[in-house]
């Protein structure tokens, strides 16, 4: 585990997620670093907007990632 701290937003995913992004290269890069962060902040709102983006590609997957972001309230 390295020393890193990340904040996660939405941009990042969707980069990471979709090849045609403009800095899915980029993100691809970045990754590997985010997995071996000792931390990972983000927030609930950039969470839900990852599900909603998720859902144009497959709702059901989008409902499951929502589920656990939805017990935080």
């Amino acid at each position: 585990m390295s020393k890193d701290r990340f904040f996660l937003d939405t941009a990042f995913v969707q980069a990471l997620l979709n090849h045609r992004d403009q800095y899915h290269e980029q993100a691809k890069v970045l990754f590997p670093r985010v997995r071996t962060a000792a931390e990972i902040w983000t927030t609930e709102a950039v969470l839900i907007e990852i599900g909603n983006a998720l859902s144009g590609f497959d709702r059901q997957a989008a409902v499951q990632f929502n589920k656990p972001v939805s017990a935080l309230s």
